[in-house]
C-alpha cells in the first residue's frame, strides 16, 4: 500500500464519520497532541481541546464531506496531504501533517483548513 493509498482510506474514512456524525471514529485519527488550525479561531492543541471540536463540528447533523488529496510530501514519518474538502456547500482547502506512529499507523498531528472565501475576495 502506497502513502496515497493510506491517504485515500483515511480520507474516506474521515468522510464517513461526518456523515454518521462518528466523533470518536474522528478523534481516533489524530495524536494526542495534535494541534486544529482552523479559520476564524485560536489554534487548539491536544486531546480534550480537539475532541471537544470534533464533537461540536459533528452536532449540527451529518455532513455529506468529500476529502481529496491533490499532493502528498513524505520525508520519513512525516507525510503531508494537501487536498481539497468538497461539500454541498461548496469547495474548501485544507493542509494535514501526519506522522508515522509506533504502531505504523499515520495520525494526524496538524490539521489546518480553510474556506476559499468569495470569487470576489480572491480577485
Amino acid at each position: 500500500m502506497t502513502v496515497r493509498d493510506e491517504l485515500e482510506a483515511i480520507n474516506a474514512g474521515f468522510g464517513d464519520a461526518f456523515a454518521t456524525q462518528d466523533a470518536e471514529r474522528l478523534a481516533g485519527f489524530y495524536a494526542d497532541d495534535a494541534r486544529l488550525l482552523f479559520h476564524g479561531q485560536p489554534i487548539l492543541r491536544g486531546r480534550a481541546p480537539v475532541d471537544a471540536a470534533l464533537r461540536d463540528m459533528v452536532s449540527g447533523g451529518p455532513a455529506n464531506l468529500r476529502f481529496m488529496t491533490d499532493e502528498v510530501i513524505a520525508d520519513g514519518s512525516i507525510v503531508m496531504d494537501i487536498g481539497r474538502i468538497v461539500g454541498p456547500g461548496g469547495e474548501s482547502k485544507y493542509v494535514v501533517v501526519y506522522q508515522r506512529q509506533t504502531d505504523g499507523r499515520l495520525r494526524i498531528i496538524v490539521d489546518a483548513a480553510s474556506g476559499n472565501g468569495t470569487q470576489a475576495a480572491q480577485d
